[in-house]
């Protein structure tokens, strides 16, 4: 009898294996929905338990009241690529969150680059030409707050490198830290000033102590997304000129001012 070559004899049996074999469903894919965002939930509490901890832990919890649709739709297909655009974190962050990284380098980037880029990639270090709001505050798909001040700069330092030399993110860090150093100097002085008017405070003074704690937030903002405009003309000059108006309504002058100072040749007939 003719011996089977063993390549053939290999094929044979794998044939009859796939005979005998129960054949498994082609499509083994999630349906495409529309989902609620209960069953969301109950498939990622199964499927990604660690991923549901972070959600419930972070901003984004149930008691704020964002919801899975709310960032991903109610379609499975697409679902991520949605939520790592911007138009899907700006239209609830609106006013001077959104606005301070809209007006950056790295939004304006993003903004004319929005056509062009890959949505698919995963918020992952270099895998976008410029950080959108997703790339930062969910990098690696945290669904927490990646840049939540718990993390500490070490975080943020490691998410910056992935475009940009250590040594440049750290000098910005370290510039960063500096500018809110000044801006909470300025705020602790204007609220020593306001608190100088006792009972008087006048509903003025009140609104001034709110722009006070308003543009050293801006000033926090233009740190975190780079924005000059948020660092200098929203930010530290807004503050001193807060300081300014809070002086001027307290009627104490400004510590530079010609009234601190002797009139030219000082003498009573200038008095």
């Amino acid at each position: 009898m003719r011996a089977i070559p063993q390549q053939r004899l290999t094929g044979i049996l794998l044939a009859l294996l796939c005979m005998t074999t129960p054949l498994v469903p082609a499509d083994t894919s999630t349906p495409p929905g529309p989902f609620t965002d209960t069953e969301c939930i109950s498939c990622h509490t199964e499927r990604d338990p660690d991923l549901i901890k972070q959600w419930r832990r972070g901003p984004h919890a149930a008691a704020s009241k964002v919801v899975c649709s709310s960032c991903h739709g109610v379609q499975h297909a697409g679902a991520n690529q949605k939520a790592r655009q911007d138009q899907g974190c700006t239209g609830c962050h609106a006013g001077p969150a959104s606005h301070s990284y809209s007006t950056s380098k790295h939004g304006v980037i993003n903004r004319i680059a929005e056509g062009r880029q890959d949505w698919n990639q995963p918020l992952q270090r270099g895998n976008y030409r410029a950080p959108g709001c997703s790339y930062c505050h969910l990098h690696n798909g945290n669904h927490g707050d990646s840049m939540a001040p718990n993390h500490g700069p070490e975080l943020r330092q490691w998410i910056c490198s992935g475009c940009h030399s250590p040594r440049y993110v750290q000098a910005q860090l370290g510039n960063g830290k500096r500018q809110l150093e000044i801006a909470d100097l300025k705020l602790t002085e204007g609220k020593k000033l306001i608190a100088t008017a006792g009972a008087s405070k006048d509903n003025a003074l009140l609104k001034l102590q709110q722009s006070l704690a308003h543009h050293r937030k801006n000033i926090l903002y233009g740190v975190g997304h780079q924005s000059p405009d948020y660092q200098w003309w929203h930010g530290q000059p807004a503050l001193d000129g807060d300081l300014i108006r809070i002086r001027e309504a307290i009627g104490k002058p400004h510590p530079e001012s010609p009234l601190h100072t002797s009139p030219p040749g000082d003498s009573k007939l200038n008095r």
